[in-house]
């Protein structure tokens, strides 16, 4: 039995989720719509939708916006596949906003498929 086991390998660091991964048959502009109305419900006034520069990982989305929101700035990205990443700057206190169910309540096909985690997105905004 030899005295020194081997190393068992170091883990890059825990994984930091910073958002929700959604899918919808609706299309882009629908689903952009429809975030901007559930957005608006949820704060009580119109959200401030400028379009962003994605820096993440390939593939691009088709569409990327900021929201600009009370709570601070949002981003959704979507692609022509129908997935979609909502990155919210309160995601750790509140990883299911009131915003998530009024969206789903406007969209049947609207839903949730996992975390974003940071790795897999990357934003500027531009506008």
């Amino acid at each position: 039995m030899p005295l020194f086991g081997r190393r068992k390998q170091q883990s890059a660091g825990p994984v930091v989720r910073i958002g929700r991964k959604f899918h919808s048959d609706a299309g882009i502009e629908a689903s952009v719509a429809n975030f901007h109305a559930a957005a608006t419900q949820q704060f009580g006034q119109e959200p401030v939708l400028t379009a962003a520069r994605w820096t993440g990982p390939h593939p691009a989305p088709e569409r990327l916006i900021a929201a600009r929101t009370p709570s601070g700035t949002s981003y959704l990205a979507l692609w022509s596949d129908g997935s979609m990443y909502f990155v919210a700057p309160d995601y750790q206190q509140l990883p299911t906003p009131p915003l998530v169910g009024m969206w789903k309540m406007r969209d049947n096909s609207l839903s949730s498929t996992g975390s974003v985690e940071a790795s897999e997105f990357g934003a500027d905004r531009v506008g």
